[in-house]
């Protein structure tokens, strides 16, 4: 895995060198315009070489390394290496827009009048590493149905974009000036698969999806500028196809187009099956817009873009600036008889209806509402904010002044690219809803719904490349790399600019006003510091064309408004947090000093319980003796009554009764043992003269012997016991 990088030095390698040499040799007096010609397959960086018609592809992992090495004269440099990829059909048209498919195999060149595919060879990541220096390698490409959209001149190109549900990422779907979106194969490029009509005369018809041609019906002001894809569902329609009989699932992506009229149509549409019993194709359009605006927001509409939450979230761009956030919800059912209180009614508010929608992926409905939940201002000139974002002229020569593109990194935050350079955008309502959509929908609570409602978006001037008395010099490509995450700028003057987006500002989420009943935690200090040195503001990244020249009141403009930055967002907040900080800084020596009080106090009180307590431990152990002394007289008083008392317990009778019983035992042991005693004598004499007449012949056995004394001696065992107990008897009788 690749270990996070800068690309600082990208800008000063050849690669950039040869993209600045090819950009003096353009004829000048060329409309400038903003284009899109960067994009990135992991991580090479491809460009549009418009000279040559060539592409240009740099390997960003040895940036760091080459300029790491150009920096150390003890070192040699490493190589700096590119490639340069030759087109077999190099396009005649001219090229504003090239991205890549999802697995990286194909890339897509579009203008107002062509469109061209690249077949990328499977062996270019390996002839960019063989050799030092420059490259070349030459790569297939082929026209897309360049009968209609090449030759004909009454069709322009307004947007393209790969089908993201395409099986083998070869689907393009193309929207035209005819208000037609026209789904292609690269392999079969000669002809459309699907001709989809959107717009005011087609909106609610269904259109069989098989249809291969469209007709030019649109007048200037209704025309279809932009398009974007939302999230995928799976498709749960009963006519299916044969791959949904064989058990594999269709996907559908809702489609969503923009008109200049600020209009949206929508339908879904899949590109798995293209079967003649497909399900037909339904558009769904215009959606209703609420609040409800004379102008319908804007009648210059020029792109659009859809970020990836449920709710979908679409984003349009106006040509003076204005953006609208409008959040796609189901619209609540209202009473048709009082058209009265139809716009009054907050079933059109956002809460209510956020409250009642589901997160769930679906069909877009008929009856669905765009809900415009903020409108954001764009300040184009830096020297003076209050101006037009755009002027008249502006718009005549630059169509499609503002582009959208979206920032694959974050889901939350997208780019706004126009003549005056780049703002970041980040929408903390993305975020947001997908935490309620991971959530069951009986734990969404009306605290989450207002927290929604409270998030503001962020927006950030991060590059500036004119000033309003400059000439134009709208970028020519932005692109985001991820490791670390960058943003990487291809200006008009050919210079590449590097910014980090870890740098932009970050939403700051207020609190939500809950209710007595709940606990609500104490907010940290280092959260109270964090949120005072959180930027509202920033001053952007300067790069004018070379030899730019601004008068002396522009400079002064420049000069007052990065002072009026820096005391905004920087002096007066530290200074507010330093004052915070002194002012903690008093309080925990307050509490300190206190604290300090307090042990003393704690440290006297333990000395005064101390010598209590050797006090109660010394009279603990004269009443322990009292009471052990105590204790002896009492059971010698007791003893004396018991032994001087003239009648006999239970206890003394059953001693009484048990000692004649075993003095009974001992009388007749007694007897036993003289009586033994005396025929040991009577029989001895006998045995001892038998012994000596035969000593070979005995009565007994050895082991018969044997057997007696052993008897003999636990008998007089037992004896001697017995005449010990009695003794013992006695003694306690005459005591």
């Amino acid at each position: 895995m690749a270990t996070l990088r800068s690309l600082a030095g990208l800008n000063n390698s050849q690669f950039s060198k040869i993209i600045k040499d090819q950009r003096s040799r353009q004829p000048k007096g060329q409309v400038k315009k903003v284009r899109s010609l960067l994009t990135t397959i992991e991580h090479y960086l491809f460009a549009w070489d418009k000279v040559d018609c060539c592409l240009l592809v740099k390997n960003l992992l040895d940036v760091d390394k080459w300029a790491e090495g150009k920096k150390n004269t003890d070192q040699k440099p490493s190589a700096d290496r590119f490639l340069k990829i030759t087109l077999t059909d190099a396009p005649v048209f001219e090229v504003e827009n090239v991205q890549t498919n999802l697995d990286g195999s194909l890339i897509v060149l579009n203008g107002p009048q062509g469109v061209a595919c690249v077949e990328l060879p499977s062996n270019w990541p390996s002839l960019e590493a063989k050799q030092q220096g420059l490259s070349v390698k030459s790569a297939r490409s082929v026209y897309i149905d360049q009968k209609l959209l090449l030759c004909n001149s009454r069709v322009r190109i307004q947007e393209v974009k790969f089908h993201p549900g395409s099986p083998t990422n070869s689907h393009l779907v193309v929207l035209t000036s005819d208000n037609c979106i026209r789904i292609y194969d690269v392999f079969n490029p000669s002809r459309p698969e699907k001709t989809i009509p959107v717009g005011p005369k087609v909106g609610n018809h269904s259109l069989h999806s098989s249809m291969t041609s469209g007709t030019t019906f649109s007048s200037c002001l209704d025309e279809a500028v932009s398009f974007d894809f939302g999230t995928p569902f799976e498709d749960t329609r009963s006519s299916g196809d044969q791959q949904k009989r064989d058990g594999v699932p269709i996907f559908l992506f809702p489609v969503y187009v923009l008109l200049t009229n600020g209009d949206v149509y929508t339908f879904s549409c899949s590109v798995q099956s293209n079967s003649s019993r497909a399900p037909k194709i339904s558009v769904i359009g215009p959606l209703l817009m609420q609040p409800a605006a004379l102008d319908n927001y804007g009648d210059d509409a020029c792109s659009l873009l859809c970020l990836p939450v449920l709710p979908p979230v679409l984003v349009i761009a106006n040509r003076t600036g204005n953006i609208h956030h409008a959040i796609l919800l189901p619209r609540a059912a209202t009473d048709d008889d009082d058209d009265s209180d139809q716009n009054a009614n907050i079933a059109d508010d956002l809460e209510s209806l956020l409250s009642k929608a589901s997160l769930t992926v679906t069909d877009v409905k008929p009856d669905s509402v765009l809900h415009v939940t903020e409108t954001l201002e764009l300040d184009g000139d830096i020297l003076d904010g209050s101006e037009s974002f755009s002027s008249d002229e502006n718009v005549a020569d630059n169509e499609g002044a503002i582009q959208l593109r979206r920032d694959p990194a974050c889901s939350s935050r997208y780019f706004v690219v126009h003549d005056y350079g780049v703002h970041g955008v980040v929408v903390p309502l993305v975020d947001t809803l997908s935490e309620l959509a991971s959530k069951p929908d009986s734990d969404v609570d009306q605290d989450e719904t207002k927290r929604v409602m409270l998030a503001e978006t962020v927006v950030e001037f991060i590059l500036c490349s004119r000033t309003k008395s400059s000439a134009a010099a709208p970028p020519q490509g932005i692109v985001v790399y991820p490791l670390p995450p960058t943003l990487l700028v291809l200006l008009d003057s050919a210079d590449i600019q590097v910014i980090s987006l870890s740098r932009l500002l970050k939403p700051a989420v207020k609190t939500v006003q809950t209710t007595n009943t709940t606990k609500v935690e104490k907010e940290s200090f280092d959260t109270i510091i964090r949120r005072q040195l959180q930027r509202t503001h920033s001053q952007p990244k300067l790069s004018f064309p070379p030899g730019t020249e601004l008068k002396v009141a522009e400079v002064v403009k420049l000069f007052s408004r990065s002072v009026q930055t820096l005391r905004e967002e920087y002096i007066m907040k530290q200074d507010a947090v330093r004052e915070a900080l002194e002012k903690k800084s008093r309080l925990l020596e307050l509490h300190l000093l206190q604290q300090f009080d307090e042990l003393s106090l704690i440290q006297q009180s333990k000395e005064e319980l101390t010598g209590v307590a050797h006090q109660l431990a010394e009279k603990y152990e004269d009443s322990m003796e009292k009471q052990r002394s105590l204790t002896e007289r009492v059971e010698r008083v007791l003893y004396e009554i018991q032994r001087r008392s003239p009648f006999m317990t239970d206890a003394e009778k059953q001693m009484g009764q048990q000692l004649r019983l075993l003095e009974t035992k001992l009388h007749s042991l007694t007897q036993s043992l003289e009586s033994l005693k005396r025929r040991e004598q009577l029989y001895g004499a006998n045995a001892i003269q038998q012994q000596d007449r035969s000593t070979t012949i005995g009565h007994l056995s050895e082991e018969q012997k044997t057997s007696v004394n052993e008897a003999l001696v636990l008998q007089s065992a037992d004896i001697a016991g017995l005449l010990r107990s009695l003794q013992q008897v006695k003694k306690k009788l005459s005591a």
